[in-house]
């Protein structure tokens, strides 16, 4: 079974991404199908994961602790809350936390990254879709 904590840790960033672009009307928002069908991809995936959610018995706790991040983006307080919360609802929710891991999936975020990295002796790192990365290296010094 996926770790709900984990899972949640992947969720929260699709669910701020959507309220930093709804603000406070955000539960509003992602129960109006047609709005904002061009949004960004985070917020898509964000709109459908909010969605799921809403549909779960902890709706009005994930959908208050959702408005509260809106209302204050800056505030890790807040954001610690809405992990509490989206955690809480996988926890209780095996249909759901199943639903959310398919959906995460499907972003490419299975088990909260699609990245593993083994790093040895490496002077430089870039984890990530579509980087370019340019090292100049001096050649080692003389032993």
């Amino acid at each position: 079974m996926v770790d709900v904590g984990e899972m949640a840790g992947a969720v929260v960033p699709f669910l701020s991404a959507a309220a930093g672009v709804y603000g406070s009307a955000v539960v509003q928002r992602v129960t109006d199908r047609g709005a904002d069908v061009t949004a960004d991809v985070a917020v898509g995936w964000g709109r459908r994961l909010m969605g799921l959610f809403l549909g779960s018995s902890r709706s009005a706790q994930v959908g208050a602790a959702v408005t509260d991040v809106a209302e204050n983006p800056d505030d890790e307080a807040f954001t610690a809350a809405l992990f509490a919360q989206v955690r809480r609802a996988l926890a209780e929710d095996d249909r759901l936390a199943g639903e959310v891991a398919a959906i995460l999936a499907e972003a490419g975020v299975a088990g909260g990254s699609k990245f593993t990295v083994t790093v040895s002796g490496s002077t430089g790192v870039q984890v990530g879709d579509h980087n370019t990365q340019t090292i100049t290296m001096a050649p080692p010094p003389a032993r």
